[in-house]
């Protein structure tokens, strides 16, 4: 799995768990929007000559060196051959404008070809994107949506998100018991942030 991205990175979009209560991450990402970039499928990318593995491999050791722009190269490659975490590589880079300029927009757009596929780190940054309003109007519905996709894949992130959304109201009824299981799930799976949540949740 890539472990770059917006789903472990600890900057974003904050929310109150209540008016005194600490905050907690709804879920890690980029600070601002920027102008748009061509859509997935557009741009300079390589013919293809090697397989989706093998560019999705050298594309990652570059990004391992933070060579951005050799590395987007060879995820191109790997992406337009289908390879999810190749897309969900570069929706990082446009969402982190590493490599690339920064486009939430483009960023989403290549998390939904690797989501689409059913890969639950993309479907969590999805989910994230329509819960905060980045790349695309905000959408708490659509947001549930993929963000149980993710958290019923066992995506801690997601599963933490989702007890934000029911703690908070968000698009569903306010129900902390709802809430609390979700921060459970992902506090078992190691979530830092679910395991806060629920150390202040227990004791008030």
């Amino acid at each position: 799995m890539l472990d770059v991205a917006l789903r472990t990175r600890r900057a974003g979009l904050w929310a109150q768990l209540s008016i005194i209560a600490p905050a907690f991450l709804f879920s890690a990402g980029p600070a601002a929007a920027q102008p748009a970039e061509p859509p997935p499928g557009g741009g300079a990318a390589p013919q293809a000559t090697i397989s989706a593995e093998e560019a999705y491999r050298r594309g990652k050791e570059f990004a391992d060196r933070e060579n951005y722009a050799e590395a987007l190269r060879f995820y191109r490659i790997a992406a337009d051959q289908g390879y999810a975490h190749a897309q969900v590589g570069i929706g990082n880079f446009y969402a982190q404008g590493k490599g690339t300029a920064q486009d939430y927009g483009a960023a989403l757009r290549w998390y939904r070809l690797a989501a689409d596929q059913g890969d639950a780190e993309a479907q969590d940054n999805v989910g994230f994107f329509y819960l905060s309003g980045w790349g695309v109007a905000q959408d708490y519905a659509e947001a549930l949506h993929w963000l149980r996709k993710a958290a019923d894949q066992g995506n801690e992130v997601a599963q933490r998100n989702l007890g934000m959304m029911y703690l908070q109201g968000l698009g569903v009824p306010q129900d902390k018991a709802e809430a609390i299981g979700w921060f459970r799930k992902a506090a078992a799976r190691g979530d830092e942030d679910a395991q806060a949540a629920l150390q202040f949740l227990e004791a008030r």
